[in-house]
């Protein structure tokens, strides 16, 4: 800051003194405008990915090689999911960015970090949303209706009414996993075939067993955000009964799924999945006990679940 003060000296001659005195003055810099690969992370493309890859499933066994491929109405329903995805994990990271900001494996995440601003985090969630919900309709109205259900399971019932309160929160937003097979499924075709049917139950009960394995993996992380999942409320006997129950029903739905998909086309394809399926099993028996094999099973359902669809898929068209 400077202050000026005007001296009369004896020759009448006005005299201009500048007297400096030094002060620090902070100034604030600008925020720097998150990169698109932050935007991109921040939406988790990998589980967009995985929603999709089911979308696109149910669209293929509509199809079922009966006629011209239907392009078109395939790529809008998994556009329609990819968007709906990302908008819906927008909303999730807005609500869950307290405790990733106390949780080691999310702190680094963009709204924790402040990388990306609530502002901003809003108005992606809504034109992501926005935008996805558009194109759903233009899908048709099952389609639709699928995928409005999915977001709000996955959004209001998982994140904002049960995920802090029950242990019981991962089942009953597991519903999102068959609604996006039976979207993409009706995208194409209607209605919904048996074998639809039970291969979108065997991506609910998918969802559980990779979670929980998750949660016990990050099981310190979960504790220090308070967060009640499974592997810290359950004995080890409850949570071991609930993967290998989620675990065993994935396996019996993948057999029924295909059997009805294909019958005694599919005969080459359940061998290795009954094997896998065992391995699946095996894993979850031990996985209570032996925590370290939280990874191996994180990986061996989901290539399970990949084998079972990309057999689906062959065995339909």
């Amino acid at each position: 800051m400077q202050t000026m003060e005007h001296d009369v000296g004896l020759g009448g001659t006005a005299d201009l003194r500048a007297v400096v005195t030094s002060e620090v003055v902070a100034v604030p810099r600008p925020r720097p405008q998150p990169s698109l690969a932050v935007y991109l992370t921040f939406v988790k493309p990998h589980i967009d990915a995985t929603f999709v890859f089911v979308a696109v499933t149910g669209g293929l066994l509509a199809w079922a090689g009966s006629g011209p491929f239907p392009l078109e109405l395939v790529l809008l329903s998994a556009a329609a999911v990819a968007l709906l995805s990302a908008g819906a994990e927008c909303w999730t990271n807005l609500l869950d960015r307290d405790v990733d900001a106390i949780m080691p494996r999310t702190s680094r995440r963009a709204l924790a970090t402040g990388t990306i601003t609530v502002h901003g985090a809003v108005l992606l969630g809504v034109v992501l949303t926005g935008l996805g919900l558009v194109l759903a309709a233009a899908t048709g109205p099952v389609t639709l209706l699928c995928l409005v259900f999915a977001l709000v399971d996955n959004v209001v019932i998982y994140s904002a009414l049960t995920k802090r309160s029950t242990p019981w929160s991962v089942v009953l937003g597991s519903a999102v996993g068959p609604l996006t097979l039976w979207a993409g499924y009706a995208a194409v075709r209607e209605p919904i075939s048996p074998a639809a049917w039970l291969l979108g139950a065997l991506v609910a009960a998918w969802v559980p067993v990779h979670i929980w394995a998750i949660a016990i993996r990050y099981r310190g992380d979960y504790a220090e955000a308070r967060i009640p999942m499974a592997p810290l409320v359950w004995t080890r006997v409850h949570l071991g009964a609930a993967i290998v129950g989620a675990s065993m029903a994935m396996g019996v739905l993948a057999v029924a799924g295909l059997d009805e998909l294909a019958g005694a086309r599919a005969a080459w394809v359940l061998g290795p999945v009954a094997v896998l399926s065992a391995f699946v099993g095996i894993v979850a028996v031990l996985l209570p006990w032996h925590e370290r094999l939280a990874p191996v099973l994180i990986r061996s359902v989901t290539a399970y679940l990949v084998l079972v669809l990309a057999a689906a898929i062959a065995l339909a068209v």
